[in-house]
């Protein structure tokens, strides 16, 4: 704690340090170890503000615990498909009324060297500063989500899975 050191695979820090650089992260920050036991977020915004509420007395429940009820068995999933290795990375669009958001979940897989499973680091971030950010440097406009005007042609037509974002495997 305080100001004892922790040798890092990159250099040291103390543990302050290495709090004050978890919650200064523009994004929020959840780990899961390997027995889907939740364990540490980090801290930037009270409780309410944040993009997916979490709260100190959260920490050590399993993962399931922190989600609601309607979502468990998507975390089932995506927990399983991390496990497994059938994924690295598995990102959704979470629902947000407010249309200056476009807040993104990002689950990822965490394996040490020898590819053992270490558990889940989730990210959430609102990409919507960035993406506004990122059109004013390039002057560059979004062109919207209008089906293709010739064919009526739109993304769900395509197999695109909407919740994940994952193209469907389908055969003609």
């Amino acid at each position: 704690s305080g100001d004892t050191y922790v040798k890092l695979n990159r250099g040291i820090l103390t543990v302050d340090q290495i709090d004050h650089l978890m919650n200064s992260m523009p994004m929020e920050i959840t780990y899961a170890d390997d027995n889907n036991q939740f364990i540490y977020y980090n801290y930037h915004l009270e409780e309410g503000e944040m993009l997916a509420d979490r709260h100190p007395s959260q920490v050590g429940n399993p993962l399931a615990e922190c989600h609601p009820e309607r979502a468990l068995k998507g975390v089932e999933w995506v927990v399983q498909q991390l496990r497994s290795g059938a994924l690295d990375v598995f990102r959704v669009k979470a629902p947000n009324p407010d249309p200056k958001k476009f807040v993104v979940h990002n689950y990822q897989a965490m394996h040490d060297e020898d590819g053992k499973y270490l558990g889940i680091n989730e990210y959430i971030h609102d990409i919507q500063p960035i993406v506004d950010w990122y059109l004013e440097q390039t002057g560059q406009e979004l062109v919207g989500g209008n089906p293709d005007a010739v064919s009526g042609a739109s993304a769900n037509d395509a197999g695109v899975d909407a919740v994940s974002g994952a193209s469907a495997n389908t055969s003609d």
